[in-house]
Formats: C-alpha cells, sequence, structure tokens
C-alpha cells in the first residue's frame, strides 16, 4: 500500500516527521508497519520520544522501570491497562 512507500523514505525524512508527532501520534505510527514498530522502538532513537513528550506541557516525568513509548501508551491511549 501506500505507507510502504512512507517507510522506503531516508531516515533522516522519516525522524522530520516522527519529530513533528505528538507522543500518541507517534504511538500509533510505531503501530502502523512492522518495519516503523522496528524502528521506533528500537532504543537508538530513543531522543525521538523523549523529544515527543517533552512537548506536552505539565506531564509528568517518565516513570521509573518504563520505557518512553511504554509510559506514552499508559499516560495517552484509552484502553484499560489493568
Amino acid at each position: 500500500g501506500k505507507l510502504s512507500l512512507f517507510t522506503e523514505a531516508p531516515l533522516d525524512v522519516l525522524f522530520e516527521v516522527f519529530s513533528n508527532l505528538e507522543p500518541l501520534d507517534l504511538l500509533r505510527m510505531s503501530r502502523t508497519t512492522k518495519t516503523l514498530r522496528s524502528l521506533l522502538m528500537d532504543k537508538s532513537y530513543i531522543s525521538v520520544w523523549q523529544s515527543a513528550l517533552e512537548g506536552v506541557e505539565g506531564l509528568p516525568p517518565v516513570i521509573e522501570g518504563l520505557s518512553e513509548p511504554q509510559y506514552v501508551n499508559l499516560m495517552f491511549d484509552n484502553h484499560c491497562h489493568v
């Protein structure tokens, strides 16, 4: 599909797009394809998540023991986490 064209873009272009997303949008993006999930969940790209979280005013710091994506899931996703 058309999303496969997006994942073939150069990494610098992808990260320019990612840097403009809000945390929940970044989480949703990570759930669209295996390629994007693998890329966005890679610990070497944690700065993308940190940047998205810094853009949310009044948000408490990431809870110890959670990764940034897990924290975004907890704080912004509307599914039950029990």
